[in-house]
């Protein structure tokens, strides 16, 4: 299943809908990390493309992510966290900002730069006194774009050169290897600083699905590659066929084989730290900037138009000494928390205006006292002319276009509505708005609420006129 968090329940009265949006700017710290020692080193470790529900720390029948399931056990497992936008860009800017892609106008694109106006978190992390250091495989979160703004180094896997057009040229670059051939030598470097922060970023688990040279595909004919669904004829054109395989099943198994290679390297990466003693007083995070859509919803090797839970719903682990071990977090969190949790704990006296996330430390510590702010969680997705806009609270989810092509057979009977048993149907298959019309009304209501402030924050006029259309059709705009 995949998170949900909390804004407050908002009452049918739209002024009142209107005087909570006041509150908005308040809601960074939901708890803070005071009491907890501050690590020498933080790292944060990412990976592109990787959706928690094809890993076996998730319960996934092939194995998958054995390394991490096995480090896991000694930390804090977060069971439901999902991303504000499945792109790259716009949810990096997300976890960078600690806001939601509606606010800061990043969304739909893959390729963004985070205007200089916000404080990220490598700047954060910068201005609080570490050392600042990262390696990037994607190249929509290069230097080109800015994203090495508060690094004092930020290499890329690509080199120096122009990174090529063709996926399949580009994909050597971006292996797994790569990342670690530049990651152990600033290590290594950077390994006696007072303060180091780094960010590795992955992209092993992004079309296509090429394995790196010398691994092999350890599913190739197990009892889960089985089927004989055929990817359409789209797919083909697109580039993304490998020797000539067009079964579902092979492309599923070369998915799960390069979660593999990302888990197998990312546990090459801590041992490494470990033998540099870097993880004796280090905080490390887990986690992934979105998921893949294979072959679900009649969506093929992407992610950003759909806003289901297979490009949603994220892996999220956090290691440290003091933490409860072998912990799993049930409530649902988003990826928007990760900024005022990392602020909470290395600048927690420090303002940064505009937080829209809550800091996890009540749920990293198992306290008791702001575990009430995780019931819902908010998530966007679209390519124009659809935007999607969906709220996830206990089992049920509720999602709504807003008059784009995809909702016109739906506005006839749900009015644009889709509504989702996640505890019955996880994959989001059966829509249950007709039948639920109750709770349809229940959570149109938190959705409106929660579009409302982000119409009041501001954002790109483009932004602000799309959810001004969303909030006519669900009934709520003046």
């Amino acid at each position: 299943m995949t998170p949900f968090k909390l804004p407050p329940k908002f009452c049918l009265v739209l002024t009142v809908l209107i005087v909570l949006a006041s509150c908005h700017g308040e809601k960074q710290g939901g708890g803070t990390a005071s009491g907890l020692h501050v690590p020498r080193h933080i790292f944060l470790i990412t990976v592109d493309t990787l959706r928690a529900d094809h890993m076996s720390l998730y319960g996934y029948g092939r194995a998958t992510s054995p390394n991490l399931q096995k480090a896991a056990a000694t930390g804090v497992t977060f069971d439901r966290a999902i991303c504000q936008w499945p792109k790259t860009g716009s949810s990096f800017a997300s976890m960078f900002t600690g806001m939601y892609p509606h606010t800061t106008g990043i969304t739909h694109k893959a390729a963004v730069r985070v205007p200089e106006k916000y404080v990220t978190l490598p700047v954060l992390f910068k201005e609080s006194g570490f050392t600042t250091v990262g390696v990037v495989s994607n190249a929509v979160v290069s230097s080109k774009f800015g994203w090495n703004r508060g690094f004092d180094e930020l290499a890329e896997t690509w080199g120096t050169g122009e990174f090529p057009d063709d996926p399949k040229l580009f994909r050597p670059l971006a292996s797994a290897p790569k990342v670690n051939s530049l990651a152990v030598p600033l290590l290594r470097k950077y390994a006696k600083s007072d303060r180091l922060f780094a960010w590795f970023h992955y992209s092993d688990t992004h079309a296509p699905y090429m394995l790196t040279d010398g691994s092999a595909n350890p599913f190739l004919g197990d009892s889960m590659f089985k089927g004989d669904q055929e990817v359409p004829q789209k797919v083909v054109n697109k580039g993304y066929t490998l020797d000539g395989h067009t079964d579902l099943k092979y492309y599923v198994a070369q998915y799960d084989a390069n979660v593999r290679v990302a888990d197998t390297y990312i546990q090459k990466l801590l041992d490494e730290m470990r033998s540099l003693g870097l993880l004796e007083d280090s905080l490390v995070i887990v986690t992934a900037d979105h998921g893949e859509e294979l072959g679900e919803h009649n969506s093929w090797f992407e992610h950003g138009p759909l806003p289901y839970n297979t490009t949603a719903h994220v892996p999220m682990v956090f290691l440290m000494n003091g933490l409860p071990v072998g912990r799993r977090v049930d409530e649902p969190v988003e990826l928007v928390d990760l900024y005022p949790t990392l602020k909470d704990l290395i600048a927690p006296g420090r303002k940064v205006e505009g937080l829209e996330g809550h800091s996890l430390w009540p749920l990293l510590r198992g306290a008791k006292t702001g575990a009430q702010d995780f019931q819902e969680s908010f998530s966007e997705a679209g390519r124009k002319p659809d935007l999607y806009h969906s709220v996830q609270e206990g089992i049920w989810k509720l999602v709504f276009n807003s008059g784009g092509k995809r909702s016109r057979a739906a506005i006839s009977t749900t009015g644009g509505f889709e509504l989702y048993n996640l505890q019955d149907d996880p994959l989001e298959t059966r829509n249950l708005a007709a039948e639920k019309p109750e709770e349809v009304r229940r959570l149109r209501k938190e959705l409106a609420g929660w579009m409302r402030r982000a119409r009041a924050e501001g954002g790109e006029e483009e932004v602000n006129d799309e959810n001004e259309r969303a909030l006519k059709a669900l009934g709520y705009a003046n």
